[in-house]
């Protein structure tokens, strides 16, 4: 048999009419999944298991058997949507792995879960991966190819609460910064220098403002993600890396000429 042959096997006696997504993001059904994947081969990792189903379902070989077994609503789907959305983002350039990988590999997958957590505490682990393959599925993923072309040298993420007192952790580096809260992108900016970039954010009334009301409780949380390129890095690269991260993020404050300082 083949290893799609195996997978399709494998998910037939697990699914319980569950869908290839909810069988890869259910940790006990897919902990079953895999064993009997083992079972019928030679062991092999989990992600070629899990790819090997996704690959089934993308395929269109899983038509004859379709889900009866509904996920419930998230009624949270759009706060999940925006912080699923931030951690796969980051993910992609820290690995350089796709949205798929991510979900599939075990390990990646662990870190994947714990950013989730750190933004949205709490976040069902099922919800949140279930999450990210539909935004992969229905196009609210697309690739960003800059960043796949320029990859950064570091990139991380602080709460915007902390990042004052936690500024030097931002490199002198040239790079891109995007602020986020809960539910969307504020801002996208680019610097020479990213730390004496984010302090000029820092020092303005707005941001200020911003924090304040973080802190009151009236708005949510809040981050700033960076990623800092290599030093070969052009002007007009800097410019296409950012301007890519408008287009595919669509940031509240970039719109109509405006700043995140106004």
């Amino acid at each position: 048999m083949t290893i799609a042959e195996i997978a399709l096997a494998a998910f037939l006696q697990v699914r319980q009419g569950k869908s290839a997504e909810q069988v890869i993001c259910d940790d006990d059904t897919n902990h079953v999944f895999i064993l009997l994947c083992n079972q019928s081969s030679s062991a092999r990792p989990d992600e070629v298991w899990n790819t090997s189903l996704l690959n089934l379902r993308k395929a269109n070989k899983l038509a004859l058997y379709p889900t009866t077994s509904r996920k419930a609503p998230n009624p949270d789907a759009k706060r999940y949507s925006n912080c699923v959305a931030q951690a796969v983002r980051l993910m992609e350039r820290q690995f350089d792995a796709n949205v798929d990988r991510i979900i599939c590999n075990p390990d990646m997958r662990c870190q994947f879960d714990a950013m989730v957590q750190y933004l949205l505490p709490g976040a069902s682990v099922f919800e949140s991966r279930y999450k990210a393959l539909t935004l992969r599925k229905t196009k609210r993923l697309r690739p960003e190819p800059v960043g796949q072309i320029i990859r950064a040298t570091a990139s991380s993420f602080l709460p915007l609460a902390e990042l004052e007192a936690r500024i030097n952790e931002i490199p002198t580096a040239s790079g891109v910064y995007i602020f986020v809260d809960e539910d969307k992108t504020l801002y996208v900016g680019k610097a020479d220098n990213l730390r004496r970039r984010v302090g000029d954010h820092v020092s303005t009334w707005a941001f200020r403002e911003l924090i304040s009301a973080i802190d009151n409780g009236s708005r949510g949380i809040a981050w700033i993600y960076f990623h800092a390129l290599p030093v070969t890095c052009t002007a007009r690269e800097l410019s296409a890396y950012e301007q890519e991260l408008i287009r595919s993020r669509r940031p509240e404050h970039n719109r109509a000429g405006k700043t995140f300082e106004e």
